[in-house]
C-alpha cells in the first residue's frame, strides 16, 4: 500500500556534504551546502569560485523549489555540467540545495559523454553522503481572541497539525501560530465559524 505524500513537506540539507572522483587524471570535486535562497545560492556560490580560484571549472546547480532553480556549464561544452548536477538535486528531490563541482583538468579530453557521466557522479557521491531533514511549508496567522476561547483554539490549531511561534496575553490573547500551508484557508474557516466568528485572524 502506497503512502501519501504529504504536499507542504520538502527536503532539504541537513548539514553540508562532499565528494571527489577523478576521471583520466581530472579531479571533481562536488560540495553540497542547503541555501534559503536565490541571493544566498548566488552568494555562497561567490565563496566557493574564491576557494577553488585557480580550478579549470566551477560548475553548478542551485535549486530552491521546483519553480525556482539555476544551474551553469561555466564553460564546459553546453549541458554537460550544469544539467547533470540538476539532474541530481531534482531526482532527490531536494529543496534549498546548492551543489558545486569544481574540476581540476588532468590533462586528457573526456568528450561529451564523459563529462556528463564525471559530472553527475560527482555530484551523486556527494548526494550520497549528505544528510537530508524534512521541513513544512507553513503559513504563519496571528490570532487574537477571549481567554474563554483559548481551549478550543487550541484544540483546533492540533487538530491541524499547527504549532504556536509566540503568544501575548493582556485584556485579550494573542497567538502566533504556524499552520501546514495546505490546510491554512480551512484552519481560518473553521475557527470562524467554531468561534461564532468571535476571533481575528490576521495573516503574514
Amino acid at each position: 500500500m502506497s503512502v501519501e505524500k504529504n504536499i507542504d513537506e520538502f527536503l532539504v540539507p541537513a548539514s553540508p556534504a562532499s565528494a571527489e572522483i577523478k576521471v583520466k587524471g581530472s579531479r571533481f570535486i562536488a560540495s553540497i551546502v542547503a541555501v534559503k535562497s536565490k541571493n544566498e545560492a548566488e552568494n555562497v556560490l561567490t565563496d566557493f569560485r574564491k576557494k577553488y580560484y585557480n580550478a579549470t571549472h566551477n560548475c553548478f546547480a542551485w535549486r530552491i523549489d521546483e519553480n525556482n532553480f539555476r544551474y551553469s556549464d561555466d564553460g564546459e561544452p553546453s549541458g554537460t555540467a550544469g544539467k547533470p548536477i540538476f539532474q541530481v538535486l531534482e531526482g532527490k528531490e531536494l529543496n534549498q540545495a546548492l551543489c558545486v563541482v569544481t574540476r581540476y583538468y588532468g590533462g586528457t579530453k573526456l568528450g561529451t559523454g564523459g563529462l556528463i557521466r564525471a559530472y553527475s557522479e560527482a555530484a551523486a557521491e556527494a548526494a550520497g553522503n549528505l544528510r537530508i531533514k524534512t521541513l513544512v511549508r507553513t503559513q504563519r496567522m496571528e490570532l487574537v481572541f477571549t481567554y474563554d476561547l483559548e481551549n478550543l483554539v487550541r484544540r483546533t490549531l492540533t487538530d491541524f497539525k499547527g504549532t504556536i511561534v509566540d503568544s501575548s496575553y493582556s485584556e485579550e490573547i494573542k497567538l502566533t501560530a504556524a499552520v501546514p500551508q495546505s490546510k491554512a484557508a480551512l484552519f481560518s474557516e473553521r475557527l470562524v465559524e467554531k468561534t461564532n466568528a468571535l476571533i481575528r485572524i490576521n495573516r503574514d
